[in-house]
């Protein structure tokens, strides 16, 4: 049941952010990629030490009433959302998520969410993202990036970068020596928005899902 509510939740979520046409979309992918599933992508490694070389105030979005929110625990996941801002309805296994170490970035523009995405400290927390299990080095000081959205209404705003940023600061504060994060090969606009932060793309991966049957394989540019 809480599987059916969770689904019911983000489609609601979905259908109010972006409209029919949207959900009808992404519930064909969703389904699709149950069954089948074929996909090309650009392996990146961010040094957290490339932080000094930016500027918050530069890369802070243009928008009224932003408000950026770190989610860690499931606690303060019911703060933000008592807070009156929305949380849940955009991941399906948000408290699987937090309950398994991935972290939380929300980058608010009044009580929208503008963008979130997620870090993850361990093989777990990667895992419960749900996304392509490129090689990260946990045991050395690396995480993993993944979960990335931005609301169409904000993007081409900054506010992905600007989530980069905090993502960085977070890490770096942590003794978090890099992050990794796999970027679709046909996302060109992603790529060009991480080029700024000057990351090494280091590798081709590809995911391969067929039902319950899943290949993953890296190789190096």
């Amino acid at each position: 049941m809480k599987a059916v509510a969770a689904l019911a939740r983000r489609a609601r979520r979905i259908l109010c952010d972006e409209g029919l046409a949207s959900l009808v979309r992404q519930a064909f992918a969703f389904l699709l990629k149950r069954l089948f599933q074929y996909e090309r992508y650009y392996l990146y490694r961010q040094p957290t030490e490339s932080l000094h070389l930016f500027n918050e105030a530069r890369l802070l979005p243009e928008a009224p009433g932003i408000v950026f929110k770190v989610v860690a625990t499931a606690q303060e996941a019911d703060e933000v959302e008592s807070a009156g801002l929305p949380f849940r309805s955009y991941a399906l296994n948000v408290d699987e998520r937090l309950r398994k170490g991935a972290v939380a970035f929300c980058v608010y523009a009044g009580k929208d969410l503008a963008n979130i995405s997620w870090l993850a400290f361990s093989d777990e927390a990667q895992k419960s993202l749900g996304e392509v299990p490129c090689r990260v080095d946990f045991s050395h000081g690396e995480a993993y990036r993944g979960g990335i959205w931005t609301s169409p209404k904000y993007r081409r705003a900054g506010f992905s970068m600007y989530s980069l940023f905090k993502k960085l600061e977070y890490m770096q504060e942590r003794g978090v020596v890099a992050s990794r994060v796999a970027i679709p090969e046909g996302n060109v606009a992603s790529q060009r928005g991480h080029a700024r932060f000057a990351p090494a793309r280091y590798g081709r991966g590809r995911l391969t899902r067929l039902l319950w049957w899943k290949s993953w394989e890296e190789k190096p540019l």
